[in-house]
């Protein structure tokens, strides 16, 4: 039988992004010893994440030195969040997509292999699926229209290649619309509550378009849960709500729980290019799988995300 994986010591990539400070001060309330790895060159200006064991300044593509940090730091777990969306011209942002997030993650991979890592928790992305409809099993053959889908499904394909070929012991979640406080501001549910909050104008698409909203602190908690799960190796599994919600509804409540005066313009923009239609998880794997569920509802998640926003 499996044995439950002791999260003892725990290496974070991408641990001063928006997931990651979360899923670090969770880690560090577990009494859990963290090891940060991020880049000052993949996000100039951002400040090293605080309060762990030890902090690298890494760039992910360096196998040497995720090496070398894997192997003098010894964690049993590793948390691989670090990722990009891509941006900027079209030469600069296929390069950086499939650096990243599929080179990036392979040499993750093959690095904590190497130090004798216990587990290794990777975030996919429901943008793998594509535009399949909802609710959307993990059984759904990758049929990503994105370029960020397009590369999480390879290295997805790749981490269950490594499993299957190497015993690499990667657990890959698929998060959908994930939110909540610190989100960076160029996401739809931070930015309308930014403009919600300073009383600022927020101009949006028609917003019929419906998304899967999951807050941050239940993926962190699903994150730990694959961790620590026995004998989940080279699973795919989902993280939602199990319900979706049109962008109009949640910029609807976002102005009814901050009690705004700003104008919200909905259909004052077109979609944005190559956006997906719906998004709708069927989380029923993670139920069975991780004996998780999301615990807070999207009301619950805008307040508290709203409250924070405020104290700003």
């Amino acid at each position: 039988m499996a044995r439950t994986i002791e999260l003892g010591r725990a290496a974070v990539t991408g641990a001063a992004g928006f997931i990651g400070s979360h899923l670090t001060v969770a880690l560090q309330r577990l009494g859990c010893q963290t090891v940060f790895l991020w880049s000052s060159a993949a996000a100039p200006g951002q400040e090293p994440p605080q309060g762990g064991l030890s902090c690298h300044d890494v760039d992910i593509m360096d196998y040497v030195a995720l090496a070398r940090i894997f192997g003098e730091e010894r964690p049993r777990v590793v948390f691989h969040l670090a990722g990009v969306r891509g941006r900027g011209g079209e030469r600069r942002r296929f390069r950086e997509c499939v650096d990243v997030n599929v080179a990036g993650t392979v040499r993750v991979l093959e690095a904590a292999l190497k130090a004798g890592v216990e587990r290794i928790v990777i975030m996919g992305s429901a943008e793998e699926y594509g535009d399949q409809p909802g609710p959307q099993r993990e059984t759904l053959p990758a049929r990503p229209c994105t370029l960020y889908g397009v590369t999480k499904a390879a290295a997805t394909d790749i981490a269950r290649l490594m499993h299957a070929e190497a015993g690499c012991p990667v657990v890959v979640l698929r998060p959908y619309t994930v939110y909540g406080p610190g989100q960076p501001s160029e996401m739809f549910v931070a930015e309308a509550v930014e403009c919600a909050v300073r009383g600022t104008p927020f101009k949006m698409s028609e917003g019929l378009q419906k998304r899967d909203f999951v807050f941050v602190e239940d993926v962190v908690d699903a994150l730990i849960k694959a961790a620590t799960m026995p004998g989940i190796e080279g699973e795919v599994i989902n993280l939602g709500s199990g319900q979706a919600t049109a962008l109009r509804e949640v910029a609807a409540l976002i102005w009814e729980i901050s009690k705004t005066k700003a104008p919200l313009e909905i259909g004052a923009r077109a979609a944005s290019e190559g956006e997906l239609v719906d998004t709708w998880a069927d989380v029923s794997k993670a139920a069975s799988v991780l004996g998780w569920s999301a615990r807070i509802d999207l009301r619950a998640g805008l307040e508290r995300t709203v409250a924070e926003a405020k104290k700003r």
